[in-house]
């Protein structure tokens, strides 16, 4: 009798033992998998046809986390270059963030660099709409505005530094928010104050 209850406590044990690594592991697995990692747009233009405005290093990633309401996000992926067909008619050139927040993982933030183009016979495919509003006090000049695209709430910051339109777009699900609009915008206009906007024009060379 005394070896039968050994055996069936051992027995016991061990079968909690290996629950125990089971769940473990699990955990283990859980915080190792990137939490930011949804699919991201794909290229709208071949990367051969798109100009290379060194997009992906307007900013760091350090800086996505390290401006105003940074800590919402909760981890990012590194940025993926693609190219665009930007607002305007020409095409540029994007850097793509996979974001998660405690509400979603399903984020994305994106820095795109296009061509600032002239008025031509009266022609402007830079005016702006009644969505937009220009940032106070912004230098160089900057406009907030949003969008809705389906189910996706989109808010943007365009910044005119130049010869060059910089868009920062911040892309979420509609019922899942984490930004509102006034963080989105402080958030928005933190990272373009945190921008090197110098790396543009860059040669490749010099990169």
């Amino acid at each position: 009798m005394t070896t039968k209850k050994t055996f069936s406590k051992s027995s016991l044990i061990v079968k909690l033992a290996i629950a125990l690594l089971v769940a473990i592991a699990a955990i283990g697995l859980y915080i190792v998998t990137p939490k930011a990692a949804p699919a991201l747009p794909k290229s709208e233009v071949s990367l051969t046809q798109a100009p290379d405005f060194n997009a992906c290093n307007v900013i760091k990633i350090d800086d996505i986390k390290n401006t105003f309401y940074g800590e919402l996000i909760t981890s990012t992926s590194q940025g993926v270059r693609a190219g665009v067909n930007a607002s305007n008619g020409t095409i540029g050139d994007s850097c793509g963030f996979s974001l998660a927040t405690d509400k979603s993982a399903n984020n994305s933030l994106a820095v795109q660099v296009y061509p600032y183009t002239a008025t031509v016979n009266g022609d402007n495919h830079e005016s702006l709409n009644a969505s937009w509003s220009e940032v106070a006090t912004s230098d160089p000049k900057a406009y907030f505005g949003q969008d809705l695209d389906g189910d996706t709430i989109v808010y943007k910051l365009r910044v005119i530094p130049g010869g060059k339109n910089v868009l920062f777009e911040l892309r979420q699900p509609l019922e899942e928010a984490a930004f509102d609009e006034p963080s989105a915008l402080d958030f928005l206009v933190g990272l373009a104050a945190k921008a090197d906007l110098s790396v543009i024009d860059l040669p490749t060379a010099e990169r």
